[in-house]
């Protein structure tokens, strides 16, 4: 009888205790998860302005190679930067179906400056200043979670800055 009723009390005791395996899943799935949200939307901010940064070097790069020497707010330097945003993920994925698309997006919302410093003797350098404006509160790359509200940390706007100077003739 003693063994039966020391049955009977561990069955009812593993009873109660079977559903707190899937409480503490629960909790620590919800944990876990908004851990790895979080490294990707910031993964998706680095990897973003690791490309516009990338973009100004390639505007920067241009106007060492061309031909006149470009002029403020070049044509020619921003669509150097504009070909190499068209070419990354930074883009919304309904606009995403190809280069054009892509590049079409891209003109019409990232700012491209380019900033020329007069030299102030022949021979002196002329200062080229390549400005990359990404709007990234609009265009944000991973949509937001209801509980986790991610807005508050990220960036209105990516930019990045990037120099060249050339000696003038």
């Amino acid at each position: 009888m003693n063994t039966l009723r020391a049955t009977v009390g561990k069955a009812t005791a593993h009873g109660r205790q079977r559903g707190v395996a899937a409480i503490e899943f629960a909790l620590v799935f919800v944990l876990l998860f908004s851990v790895l949200y979080a490294l990707a939307t910031f993964g998706a901010v680095l990897y973003t302005q690791q490309t516009v940064t990338r973009a100004s070097e390639e505007g920067a790069r241009a106007v060492g190679l061309l031909t006149p020497a470009p002029t403020s707010n070049d044509a020619r330097v921003k669509d150097a930067v504009y070909d190499a945003l068209a070419n990354s993920l930074v883009v919304p994925v309904s606009v995403s179906t190809n280069v054009a698309s892509r590049r079409n997006w891209i003109v019409s919302n990232v700012t491209v400056d380019v900033a020329r410093s007069e030299p102030s003797a022949p021979g002196a350098y002329v200062r080229y200043v390549v400005t990359v404006t990404y709007p990234y509160s609009a265009n944000r790359l991973l949509p937001s979670m209801p509980l986790l509200d991610t807005s508050q940390w990220m960036p209105d706007q990516l930019r990045s800055r990037t120099s060249a100077a050339l000696r003038s003739s």
